[in-house]
C-alpha cells in the first residue's frame, strides 16, 4: 500500500471516490454536516453510471406518489421488495435501506432542491401477477434540469445517452406511445429541449445533484483524477488516496472518511466473465467501470461478498458498427425482442423464454445442458420481418433506413436466414409457424409473452390486442446475433455493514472507509432486481454513510 506522504496535496474531510448518486449524495451530506469534501472521479465528467441511464428511483410509498393520492404503504413496499430477494437478502441490511430511503428522498428534495415525480402509469415489473406490486407510482424521478445552471459544469457532465430519449420526461413517452412507436414522437419539441439543454431522465437526475454539489455548496470536485490506491495508517484505518491528477501523484488526506462510490466491474472482462459465470462480456455503460472498488478494496483487506447473478439487470444487444462513446465500442440493450413481429430463438431455432421480459429470459439464458456441457440458448438471435421494420426501429435505424450487413442479415425466407445465420432450418421454421398462429389471436402458451403491465408499457405497441405480439409474416425477414449487455449491475462487490462501512475479511468494519451504489454488494435487495432500485440503493447509502461518518448516525 502507498504510504502516506511527507505532505498531503490536499487535506480535507470526506473523499468520494467516484461522482455517481451514491458518492456526490454523500458529498451533500457530509458538506451539510459541516466537512469540507471532495469528489474525484476518473473520467472527463461527472455523473457516473446514474448519469448513462433512465434515471429512474424506486421508492415504495414515497411522498409524491401519496400527494397524487396513489395507494400504497411500507408494508406493501417490504413485501414486493422481500419477493425480488428471493431470500438472499441479510435482514438488517434490507431493514436499514426500507427504514432510510424515503428519509433520504425527502431530504434531498427538500435540501438539495431535487424537483422529484412519482412516474404515473409505469408499473412494477411483477405487477399484476405479485398482489404487493403497484401498477404506478413506486418509479420517480425529476423534472426537466436547465443545463446552463451547471456554469463551468455544463460541458463536463452528460447532457445526453444514447439509451434513453433526450429532452423527454416519462408522462410524455408514454403519451406518444411508448419506445415502440418513436416514430410518432413530438420531435419538434425534443429538438428545442436538444437545443436548450434541458434534460430529462439520467443525465436530468444527476444534473440536479451535481449542480447542488459542486454549484450550490461548491464542493470541490476534480475530473481525469483517478484514484489508484488507499492509504491506511499503522492500525488499517483509512485516512487518505493516492489519486493521478494532471499525470502526477495526488495525495489527498481524509480526516472523516472516504467512500467507494466507483461503480462495478462491467470494463473489466476478465473480472466480469469470473464473477458473472459467463462467457463473454460486454458493457452499455461508459468505460469507466473497471472494477476499480473490488482492487482498492481488497488491497485493505475488504471482504467480497455476492448475490446470485441470474436474475439481475443484464440484458442482450448489440454494437452498431462504428458507434462508440469515450472512445469505446456502445453497446445497446435490444429492447426489439418484445416489440410485435420480433422472436428471439437459440441455435436450434427454437424460442425459450418471453422476450418481452428479461427477468424471464436472462435465467433461461443461463440455462446449463449438463449431458453436453454447454449453454444451449447462449447466443440468442433477434429474428424480425418487415412488418416489423415497416412500423419499429432497430437500434438508431428507422423504418426505411438501409441497416448495415455487418450488424443485420437479410433474406427472403425464413430457412434461408435461419442458413446465413447458422440455425437450425426447420426448427425455426417451425417456431415461427406456431408463434404466428398464436400470436394472431394475441396469445403466447409457451412464454405468456405480453402478461406483465410492465412489458406492455416499455416496449409494447398499444395498436395490438397483445401490445407484445404481432406475427413474423410478412418478407424478407431479418436476423440480429445478440451479445450479453450489462447495464453496471454486478453481483459481487464489496462486503458493508448497517453504516456502510466497509468489512474486512476478518469481520470487523475497516475504519474510515465506505462502499456505496454498486460498489457495494447487494446483499441488502438480494437475489432480485427492479428498475431503479440501483439509484435508490446509492442515494439513500450516500446518505447513511456520510451521517455516519459525521457522528450522526
Amino acid at each position: 500500500m502507498a504510504n502516506a506522504p511527507a505532505r498531503w496535496d490536499l487535506d480535507i474531510d470526506w473523499v468520494s471516490i467516484g461522482s455517481g448518486l451514491g458518492g456526490v449524495c454523500s458529498a451533500i451530506v457530509a458538506h451539510d454536516l459541516g466537512a469540507k469534501c471532495v469528489i474525484l472521479d476518473k473520467s472527463p465528467r461527472l455523473g457516473g453510471l446514474s448519469g448513462f441511464g433512465g434515471g429512474e428511483v424506486f421508492v415504495p410509498n414515497n411522498y409524491k406518489m401519496r400527494e397524487l393520492g396513489i395507494e400504497d404503504s411500507d408494508e406493501s413496499g417490504r413485501e414486493y421488495l422481500d419477493f425480488l430477494s428471493a431470500g438472499f437478502r441479510d435482514q438488517d441490511l434490507f431493514d436499514k435501506l426500507l427504514a432510510t430511503c424515503n428519509e433520504a428522498i425527502e431530504y434531498f428534495g427538500r435540501e438539495a432542491g431535487i424537483e422529484w415525480i412519482a412516474i404515473e402509469g409505469l408499473p412494477d415489473y411483477y405487477h399484476p401477477k405479485v398482489k404487493s406490486a403497484r401498477a404506478s407510482g413506486r418509479y420517480m424521478t425529476v423534472d426537466l434540469f436547465d443545463g446552463s445552471t451547471l456554469g463551468e459544469w455544463q460541458g463536463k457532465t452528460y447532457a445526453m445517452t444514447p439509451h434513453v430519449p433526450p429532452g423527454a420526461l416519462h408522462k410524455e413517452m408514454y403519451a406518444w406511445g411508448g419506445l415502440a412507436k418513436v416514430t410518432t414522437w413530438d420531435y419538434e419539441l425534443v429538438g428545442q429541449r436538444v437545443a436548450e439543454d434541458k434534460r430529462a431522465m439520467g443525465p436530468g437526475l444527476m444534473a440536479y445533484f451535481v449542480k447542488a454539489a459542486v454549484v450550490d455548496r461548491n464542493i470541490l470536485a476534480y475530473v481525469d483524477t483517478p484514484v489508484r490506491e488507499l492509504i491506511t495508517d499503522d492500525g488499517g484505518a483509512v485516512i487518505g488516496v493516492r489519486a493521478e491528477k494532471d499525470g502526477q501523484d495526488f495525495f489527498v488526506k481524509a480526516d472523516k472518511g472516504v467512500v467507494i462510490a466507483v461503480g462495478g466491474y462491467d470494463h473489466n472482462r476478465e473480472m466480469a466473465c469470473q464473477y458473472e459465470s459467463m462467457p463473454d462480456w460486454n458493457s452499455a455503460a461508459p468505460p469507466y467501470f473497471d472494477g476499480d472498488n473490488i482492487v482498492m478494496g481488497t488491497e485493505v483487506g475488504a471482504a467480497i461478498a455476492a448475490v446470485p447473478p441470474n436474475n439481475l439487470a443484464m440484458f442482450y444487444g448489440y454494437n452498431i458498427p462504428g458507434e462508440e462513446t469515450d472512445g469505446s465500442p456502445l453497446y445497446r440493450a435490444s429492447w426489439e425482442c418484445g416489440v410485435p413481429h420480433a422472436i428471439w430463438v437459440n441455435k436450434k431455432g427454437e424460442r425459450f423464454c418471453d422476450e418481452a421480459s428479461y427477468k424471464d429470459y436472462q435465467p433461461r439464458l443461463r440455462q446449463w445442458d449438463g449431458q453436453t456441457q454447454t449453454m444451449p440458448n447462449l447466443p440468442p438471435t433477434l429474428i424480425f420481418d418487415q412488418n416489423y421494420r415497416d412500423r419499429y426501429p432497430l437500434g438508431s435505424f428507422m423504418p426505411g433506413q438501409e441497416i448495415p450487413e455487418e450488424l443485420c442479415v437479410k433474406a427472403d425466407s425464413l430457412r434461408e436466414l435461419a442458413e446465413k445465420l447458422d440455425i437450425d432450418p426447420e426448427g425455426l421454421e417451425k417456431s415461427v409457424k406456431r408463434f404466428n398462429e398464436n400470436a394472431r389471436k394475441g396469445e403466447d402458451p409457451d412464454f405468456d409473452r405480453g402478461s406483465f403491465s410492465w412489458s406492455q408499457r416499455l416496449v409494447g405497441d398499444f395498436d395490438y390486442p397483445n401490445p407484445n405480439l404481432g406475427p413474423l409474416d410478412k418478407a424478407p425477414y431479418y436476423g440480429v446475433k445478440l451479445v450479453p449487455v450489462s447495464v453496471g449491475i454486478n453481483s459481487h462487490g464489496l462486503k458493508t455493514d448497517v453504516h456502510a462501512h466497509v468489512v474486512h475479511v476478518r469481520g470487523q468494519a475497516i475504519s474510515g472507509l465506505y462502499a456505496v451504489g454498486n460498489s457495494a454488494a447487494l446483499r441488502d435487495l438480494g437475489a432480485g432486481y427492479q428498475s431503479g432500485t440501483s439509484n435508490m440503493r446509492a442515494i439513500t447509502w450516500g446518505y447513511i454513510a456520510a451521517r455516519h461518518a459525521m457522528g450522526k448516525d
